[in-house]
């Protein structure tokens, strides 16, 4: 499964709809930077978080890390979706530049710096001197030959130009970046990647060939020259100043080329790397471009293929006959194209060089009827490949046919097994409803109105509900007794006669026109006191029944929390189909 991150926040993963490209594709190719291209809607969460040469784009395969990089453009077309292109981070190369500086063992600097290796680390220094940590490189695994440079110097090229000039068109090797417990590592090696057991083979896992056999580039014969053009060969070969080989002059002809060696001052030695550079001139350069079915998305046991990788190939028809175990007949992975949206259209590109004319010719009529056969193979490649290419279309169009009548764009597909229905049914899919149970659509009940609307909680939410910890109140106001109680009555003064005294006669008055009588007090009447009467002390209780309308008072805290809400469930997986 291919994710895509943007400093580490989701620009693409097909479990969530929302976070999904458009037309994301990575191109991955042998010392280039690499670019990863892909096209963004305006309502994408993260839409707004990819800033030009400044943000890390990652694409991961899983857990390994296929391309990671900066965004180089971003264009908005009419419908105001984003274009996005990145190139791969070797293109940090393209930041610094290499000042006027000259290496090599006759610089006359005082501290030379005098081998092609040693060369280069001083290259990536300078580099590092002028870049951010974010595109700083460790050097890391260097393992070619290493050579005596007599004079080499910069002058402000950029770092990138130097070394693709200088070092990649003249010692065999790959730039390799690699990431290992955070630090990005800048290898130079021989081979780039691993020997494969994974076997591209007809009938089985390749779709579409093309074969390309190019001659451009082979010489018959070099004149060479060592340094500042003195140092020739002409003295010891027999007075000619050039090396040949017979039977490629036999077959193509004379083709000369000059070539320099100004590291060589010595003849003999010369003469060695004379002979030793028209080999590889009289060889046919093979190219071949291949749609395969990478099988590790099928089997995880099965080796992934990699840009770099070493991959035999077996098809008669096409004259693809590497030999299991023997990887000088196997091919190289030099470009990797990756469709992230159907990874069907992953395309790879394979070239090998035919090891020498000596070794695999047995003489010029050989050669002939090999090269002969070569072009009858790519013949009946492209008939086999646009029969294969027929017969598979009309299947696909069948299929299809059958599956949108089946399951058509916003099908819903449920299974217990979690592989992804583009698998056998095609279309796109994506999972649907991850944690969440299904429901009807009823238009009279706002929560289910629509389809795919969301809602509701696995827990009843206390803060949501009113179960926080709260208080009860009661006044009481009204109620009864159920023990003995007492009644007191405050000290006051009053006036008191004899009861023999009779009652005592009552004066007459006038009050706003009504007449009135009271009591007269006696003249035998004295003063006196009332003190308080009937105290008990005994335990009694106080209660409230019936309607308690206006008692109030506390109780103590009742507590809170959540309430489970879950109701009985099983799971399964569960797909949308979204193209």
């Amino acid at each position: 499964m291919y994710r895509v991150l943007c400093d580490g926040k989701v620009l693409h993963d097909v479990r969530d709809e929302d976070y999904m490209l458009m037309e994301p594709k990575v191109s991955l190719e042998l010392n280039k930077t690499g670019n990863f291209d892909f096209s963004i809607l305006p309502r994408h969460p993260n839409a707004d978080v990819i800033n030009k040469l400044k943000s890390k784009i990652e694409v991961y395969e899983d857990s390994e890390l296929l391309f990671s990089g900066r965004s180089l453009t971003n264009e908005i077309d009419f419908q105001q979706t984003g274009q996005i292109s990145c190139e791969g981070e070797l293109a940090f190369l393209l930041d610094s530049v290499q000042r006027a500086h000259t290496y090599g063992w006759d610089s006359g600097e005082v501290n030379k710096i005098e081998t092609n290796v040693d060369i280069f680390r001083a290259l990536i220094a300078e580099h590092n001197s002028q870049a951010g940590p974010d595109k700083q490189f460790t050097v890391g695994t260097i393992d070619i030959d290493s050579e005596r440079i007599k004079k080499l110097a910069t002058n402000y090229e950029t770092t990138w130009d130097f070394i693709n000039t200088n070092f990649l068109g003249k010692y065999a090797g790959y730039l390799r970046v690699r990431h290992e417990n955070g630090v990005r590592y800048l290898d130079y090696v021989k081979q780039y990647g691993k020997v494969n057991n994974q076997v591209i083979r007809f009938g089985e896992n390749l779709l579409d060939l093309k074969k390309y056999t190019k001659a451009e580039n082979i010489k018959t014969a070099i004149i060479p020259l060592g340094a500042n053009g003195q140092t020739k060969i002409t003295n010891i070969n027999g007075g000619k100043d050039y090396v040949y080989n017979q039977e490629a002059v036999d077959l193509y002809g004379w083709i000369f080329e000059k070539v320099d060696f100004p590291d060589v001052v010595d003849a003999q030695t010369l003469l060695a790397k004379a002979q030793e550079y028209l080999k590889t001139c009289v060889n046919l350069a093979i190219t071949i471009e291949l749609t395969a079915v990478d099988l590790h998305m099928i089997d995880v046991d099965i080796n992934a293929i990699r840009l770099g990788d070493l991959v035999p190939c077996v098809s008669q028809q096409h004259g693809l006959l590497s030999t299991m175990g023997d990887v000088s007949t196997y091919y190289l992975v030099s470009k990797y194209e990756i469709d992230l949206e159907n990874p069907a259209n992953n395309k790879i590109v394979l070239g090998r060089t035919i090891s020498s004319l000596t070794d695999k010719v047995a003489g010029t009529s050989n050669l002939t009827n090999i090269v002969q056969g070569m072009a009858g193979s790519v013949n009946t490649a492209v008939n086999t490949a646009n029969n294969a290419a027929n017969t598979a279309q009309q299947v696909k169009v069948e299929m299809d046919a059958i599956t949108n009548k089946i399951w058509p764009v916003n099908s819903i597909y449920i299974n217990t097994v979690n592989v992804n229905p583009s698998t056998f049914l095609g279309g796109v899919w994506v999972p649907f409803a991850t944690g969440k149970t299904i429901v009807g659509v009823d238009t009279g009940q706002t929560e289910f109105n629509t389809p795919e609307k969301s809602g509701g909680h696995k827990e009843l939410q206390s803060h949501a509900h009113g179960l926080n910890g709260h208080n009860h109140s009661v006044n009481i106001t009204s109620g009864g007794q159920s023990a003995s109680h007492n009644h007191t009555t405050g000290n006051s003064s009053y006036k008191y006669w004899p009861v023999a005294t009779g009652i005592p006669e009552a004066d007459s008055g006038d009050v706003g026109g009504n007449t009135y009588k009271y009591p007269r007090i006696p003249s035998g009447a004295t003063w006196g006191n009332i003190t308080n009467t009937g105290n008990q002390s005994s335990d009694h209780s106080h209660y409230v029944s019936g309607s308690t309308g206006g008692n109030s008072g506390n109780t103590t805290s009742t507590g809170g929390g959540n309430a489970g809400n879950l109701q009985p469930y099983i799971t399964v997986y569960m797909w949308k189909r979204i193209g």
